[in-house]
C-alpha cells in the first residue's frame, strides 16, 4: 500500500490541476445546493472530457449517467455495470458531495475492488439551512421525508447475529435527533447503544448541537456513558473508532446506523466492506430537501485506497 492511503488533502479554490490528468472523475450534476457541484468539474470537463462521468438523475435502483460516449441508465445493483463508470482507469475520484448515500455506497464498494487508486471527494457546507420551527431535536431543516429503512444497494446482510445476545448497535449521530431513534425501533429488542459524535466538528458548536438534537435518544438508551468520538470531516478516524468499539465490545455483530456527516458514513460503509460478516448498514433513506445547505466550504480528498 503507498504512504498515500489513509491521507486527506484540503483545498479551498480546487482547480482542475489539483487531479490527476489520467484518473476517472465521477461526479453529480449541479442541483440546489451549491456544494453538489463544484465549479471545479467543469473546469475538468472542458480541459478533460474523456475522464468525466456526470450523474445526472439518481433513482433508488439506478443511475443516470453521462459518460464520455453518450447517456446510460446504470443499476445500482449491477457491479459489473457500475463499474464502467470508472471508465476502465486504473485511478478515479468520487465526488460523493451530490450523491445520496444508495448512489456512492455501490460505487465506493466497487471502486475499491478494482481501482488501484480510489480518492473520494467530499465539499462541506457553509452553512445548513435553519428549520422553521426550531425544537430540540430539529435545529435544522435538512430532509422532507424518510424512505424506511432498507439495504443500500450492494450492503444487504441477510445473515444477522447468530446470537441475538451477542449485538450492538452504532448510531454515528448527526443534527436529526429522530433519524438514530426510528432506525433503532426497527431492531427488536434494541442491543446496546454505542453512539459516535463527530467530534472536533466542522464548526466548534456542531458537536454541542448534535448531542443536543439527540439528548432523547441518549437517554432512552442510557448510552451517555458510551458514546465515542471521531472528528465529523474524517473517515479515516471514524473506521478506526468503529473497529475500536467492535473489539472493546468483544467482537460482536454490529448494527451500524449512518445517519451523521457523509465522511462519518464513508468510514462506516468502508469498515462494512472490510468485515461483511459481522457488520449490518442500517439507512433510513431521507429525502433531501432542496437548499438544505448554503455555500461551499472546504473541499476534502480522502484517498481510500493506493496500491
Amino acid at each position: 500500500m503507498s504512504s498515500h492511503a489513509r491521507t486527506t488533502r484540503r483545498l479551498v479554490r480546487p482547480t482542475a490541476r489539483d487531479f490527476a490528468e489520467d484518473a476517472a472523475c465521477v461526479f453529480a450534476s449541479s442541483d440546489s445546493e451549491e456544494r453538489a457541484r463544484a465549479p471545479f468539474w467543469d473546469d475538468r470537463k472542458a480541459r478533460y472530457a474523456d475522464t468525466c462521468v456526470e450523474v445526472k438523475t439518481q433513482l433508488r435502483d439506478t443511475l443516470q449517467v453521462s459518460l464520455p460516449h453518450g447517456e446510460e441508465h446504470i443499476s445500482l445493483r449491477d457491479p459489473v455495470a457500475l463499474e464502467k463508470l470508472f471508465l476502465g482507469r486504473s485511478c478515479a475520484y468520487l465526488d460523493v458531495s451530490g450523491l445520496a448515500h444508495h448512489a456512492w455506497a455501490p460505487l465506493l464498494r466497487v471502486g475499491l475492488g478494482v481501482l488501484k487508486t480510489l480518492w473520494v471527494v467530499y465539499a462541506e457546507p457553509k452553512q445548513y439551512r435553519p428549520h422553521p420551527s426550531p425544537a430540540s431535536a430539529s435545529l435544522f431543516d435538512l430532509t422532507t421525508s424518510i424512505g424506511g429503512v432498507a439495504p443500500l444497494p450492494g450492503f444487504a446482510n441477510l445473515r444477522g447475529p447468530s446470537d441475538a445476545n451477542r449485538a450492538i448497535f452504532v448510531a454515528l449521530l448527526g443534527f436529526e435527533g429522530t433519524r438514530a431513534r426510528q432506525v433503532a425501533s426497527t431492531l427488536d429488542p434494541t442491543p446496546p447503544v454505542y453512539p459516535v459524535v463527530g467530534l472536533p466538528g466542522f464548526r466548534i458548536e456542531y458537536p454541542h448541537v448534535t448531542v443536543a438534537c439527540n439528548q432523547e435518544f441518549l437517554e432512552e438508551h442510557q448510552a451517555h456513558g458510551n458514546t465515542r468520538f471521531a472528528r465529523a470531516s474524517c473517515p479515516f478516524e471514524v473506521y478506526s473508532r468503529l473497529k475500536q468499539i467492535w473489539q472493546d465490545a468483544d467482537e460482536p455483530y454490529m448494527y451500524i446506523a449512518p445517519v451523521g456527516t457523509k465522511p462519518h458514513a464513508i468510514g462506516a460503509l468502508w469498515f462494512a466492506i472490510d468485515h461483511p460478516t459481522v457488520t449490518e448498514i442500517m439507512y433510513d433513506h431521507p429525502e433531501r430537501r432542496p437548499q438544505r445547505t448554503f455555500g461551499v466550504g472546504t473541499i476534502h480528498l480522502y484517498c481510500l485506497k493506493d496500491t
